[in-house]
């Protein structure tokens, strides 16, 4: 990986830890009313503070390179169409017999990662969460990573192009998100993914108690406060 994500990784940890002294800030000299005020400053702050720090979309937009190699994976014919469906099937079969999506992947061949990556859309995963592009997205990301691996011209030309970009996005997802609250498993499985050693850095089960305290008391500041000023990202 050539890109540096440690500016990333200091900028989420700084932000909760602001955050942290954001809602645990008292005062004997301040009323309650001023000392919530206060505390509703200091988180606007810091989230000020990490706007600065959040990569702009320019660096973080991909090629659209994974897009056009997946999306080359489509059916071109009734033959296709009639393979890919088969394949979809067998996924769907074996996912009800306990397999992981993710270990179907790993061991995939060319047409069944063809059928993945049309039938995702629809499947039960992504029509059930609460994040379904999230999760069209992860998987799809796998399917590439796969053809990748299988020495696929197409993909391993594109990887060279997309990979930075990729974790750079990762990353913007994250901190954006963290911004309004804590960032989502999908985006957080994203960073972890693209750049393990980055997300093992933020340690996350270290703080998870914590973390949610502060984000109810982050979210209880914000509706006494009737927020009406949104921090732009760029």
């Amino acid at each position: 990986m050539a890109i540096n994500t440690a500016p990333y990784v200091e900028a989420f940890r700084r932000f909760r830890s602001s955050l942290a002294q954001a809602v645990d800030f008292t005062d004997p000299n301040f009323t309650n009313s001023a000392i919530t005020r206060e505390r509703f400053n200091r988180v606007m702050q810091a989230r000020a503070a990490l706007v600065n720090l959040i990569p702009e979309a320019s660096q973080a937009d991909p090629d659209t390179g994974v897009a056009r190699v997946i999306d080359a994976l489509a059916p071109k014919n009734a033959d296709d169409v009639a393979l890919q469906e088969a394949e979809a099937r067998k996924v769907q079969t074996l996912l009800g017999a306990g397999r992981s999506l993710e270990a179907l992947i790993t061991e995939a061949n060319p047409l069944r990662l063809a059928a993945v990556a049309q039938w995702i859309e629809v499947s039960p995963e992504a029509l059930a969460s609460a994040d379904p592009a999230g999760v069209i997205a992860e998987v799809r990301e796998l399917v590439f990573e796969r053809l990748v691996d299988a020495g696929v011209p197409e993909a391993v030309r594109e990887r060279a192009v997309t990979r930075d970009a990729a974790i750079v996005g990762a990353w913007r997802d994250v901190l954006t998100e963290a911004l309004e609250g804590a960032a989502s498993l999908g985006a957080l499985s994203r960073v972890a993914r693209l750049d393990p050693q980055g997300y093992a850095a933020l340690n996350l089960d270290e703080t998870t108690q914590r973390d949610i305290e502060i984000d109810y008391q982050v979210g209880r500041l914000d509706s006494l406060h009737l927020r009406r000023d949104a921090v732009r990202v760029r």
